[in-house]
């Protein structure tokens, strides 16, 4: 049976003991990783030194990846193939790197930066269970990564100690010497302790794997145990208990989730499977009765609301179109489904997986011809190229532009501009060359005769431009407040009074009669006020049985002349 003690594996004092020992130890187990630290800092200096950092970014980019990733290779390979072979290995892992981060521009498009980030997390996680992947104990997994966590931790503290203390080294030397120190030394400085220092401190702590076949000593501090059970357990029952109610709401009213559900879930999912990890030590044989069901039963608890997600994802494409963002939400869903399956088949035996599968999908989504980024890329051209063929533009002089309708020219100018900021005008470009070099969107926009201002949604802000005024609340029974922001489109209900708003309008509901309390008179008088405020009388709309008097109102007037009312305040007095 393995043992279970509370007591901190290394104390604070060992921490740096035989340091230069253990760093001569880490640099002959990962080299590759040491010149790729190495690297980093070399061009993180020349950075400085150049005043500008477009120029090496890319290059630190693949540096940064390559620390993590072939540290993750060493580890897998430590006592299972030859130094040969894994710095073969690593070499060519660091050139295709180098050589994915030179495709990038100079200047990082936001799909770069969302590569990038997406190979970061993948190698990052890697470290975590890469000398692991065929234990079948998972109990040495566990003990590895609560050591790896706590090695982090702590070279990040040692790093930032470092700096700050140095940092105030230097600013003394100015205030009592009058020594000016130039700011590019702060920066160096910065580069020696989070760059050299730090990475190097974590990789020589280190834990070379053991292959005895001995049980493993459990290290499991008390604080692991009250962050679970006491403290994230509580919040993930409250968390999914609001979800639930969410979802017999959505299933009451037979309306589609809005787009917020999909990242409320995710958070529920992800802190919960962080949860089984922390808790997985005490979840067998008795030790915690709550952390055992817990780590049964949540992937069959939020297999509903990942089906719920999963609604909510499909309305956002129907609604707005493919973006990276939702592609990748909608990758997280389809990992989350199944991660739950396979943790509820084999009752949570082995939660290494999640990292794994974590890792692999990042990766996978990150590079190739499936990636996220090119998948978006070639769908959206696709759709701009037959929007552009569709106004008969062929990217010539003689072209003989067609006329979109105004849903057409919306949508031409939305995704023109995503694929600008997002991938570089460089991407769609060749498109309309023909307005010459380095030519931007809104060139385009005005060669096919789309004003953006009437292509894209016309959205309106009205305020009461009155400080104070006085209204006549003679034979009118009952005042109810209004007010409403964004998602929720319910205003009021009681038993005999309902409020909800519909395409631009209020639906009044009483006593079982339907009334209809139009807004677009006001929202058309304040678009051609060319203007933000308006008085009480503009912003007042009454009938023989209501009067409306809004204090503010904001939203867009979409194709086909509906109206989206985001937020709305003010008073319904009601006969």
């Amino acid at each position: 049976m393995n043992r279970l003690n509370t007591q901190p594996q290394k104390g604070f004092r060992k921490l740096f003991h035989n340091f230069g020992e253990k760093l001569q130890t880490a640099v002959t187990r990962f080299p590759l990783t040491f010149v790729a630290i190495l690297g980093v800092a070399i061009l993180f200096v020349l950075a400085i030194q150049t005043d500008t950092d477009n120029v090496y970014t890319r290059w630190i980019m693949a540096g940064v990846v390559s620390v993590f990733a072939t540290l993750a290779v060493y580890l897998f390979a430590e006592k299972k193939w030859s130094k040969l072979v894994t710095t073969i290995i690593n070499l060519v892992l660091m050139t295709l790197l180098v050589w994915l981060f030179s495709a990038f521009s100079e200047n990082i498009s936001d799909a770069n930066a969302t590569q990038f980030t997406m190979l970061l997390v993948s190698a990052f996680t890697a470290i975590f269970f890469a000398g692991f992947i065929s234990e079948k104990d998972s109990l040495r997994w566990w003990n590895s990564l609560q050591e790896t966590l706590f090695n982090l931790l702590i070279a990040a503290l040692f790093a930032g100690i470092l700096m700050g203390g140095l940092s105030l080294a230097l600013v003394s030397l100015y205030q009592l010497f009058g020594i000016k120190i130039d700011n590019d030394v702060y920066a160096y400085l910065a580069v020696f302790c989070f760059v050299l220092f730090m990475p190097s401190y974590f990789l020589s702590q280190i834990s070379e794997v053991s292959t005895s076949g001995d049980k493993p000593s459990l290290t499991y501090s008390g604080i692991y145990k009250i962050l679970g059970l006491y403290i994230l357990l509580p919040i993930l029952a409250i968390y999914s208990v609001i979800l639930y109610g969410y979802l017999v709401k959505i299933i009451a009213t037979w309306e589609l989730p809005n787009g917020w559900v999909s990242w409320l879930v995710s958070i529920l999912g992800l802190a919960g499977f962080i949860t089984m990890i922390i808790l997985h030590p005490i979840n067998g044989k008795g030790e915690s009765k709550a952390a055992k069901n817990f780590s049964l039963f949540f992937p069959l608890i939020i297999i509903p609301l990942l089906i719920l997600m999963f609604v909510g994802i499909v309305r956002r494409f129907s609604d707005y179109g493919i973006t990276i963002n939702r592609l990748l939400v909608l990758i997280l869903n389809i990992w989350f489904f199944g991660i739950s399956i396979y943790l509820f088949i084999s009752r949570s035996r082995q939660p290494k997986w999640i990292l794994i599968s974590l890792s692999i999908i990042a990766l996978l989504s990150a590079v190739g011809p499936w990636s996220v980024m090119n998948v978006t890329e070639k769908s959206l051209k696709k759709e701009f190229s037959a929007l552009l063929t569709e106004a008969n533009w062929t990217n010539s002089d003689a072209d003989q532009i067609k006329t979109l309708d105004r849903e057409k020219q919306i949508r031409l100018s939305d995704v023109a501009y995503y694929l600008q900021s997002t991938y570089g005008i460089e991407s769609i470009q060749p498109m309309f060359s023909v307005l010459g070099e380095n030519v931007q969107v809104g060139s385009l926009m005005n060669a096919l005769g789309i004003s953006e201002t009437e292509a894209r949604t016309n959205y309106f802000s009205f305020n009461m431009s009155q400080t104070s005024f006085d209204f006549d609340v003679t034979d009118y029974k009952k005042a109810i407040y209004l007010w409403k922001n964004y998602d929720n489109d319910e205003l009021f209900s009681s038993e005999s009074i309902h409020l909800k708003l519909e395409n631009g309008n209020i639906k009044l509901v009483q006593n079982n009669i339907e009334t209809n309390i139009l807004l677009k008179s006001s929202i058309e008088k304040g678009l051609l006020r060319k203007g933000n405020s308006l008085d009480a009388k503009e912003l007042t709309v009454e009938n023989p049985n209501y009067k409306l008097i809004i204090f503010t109102l904001d939203g867009q007037r979409q194709v086909d002349d509906k109206v989206q009312i985001n937020s709305i305040n003010g008073i319904l007095l009601l006969k």
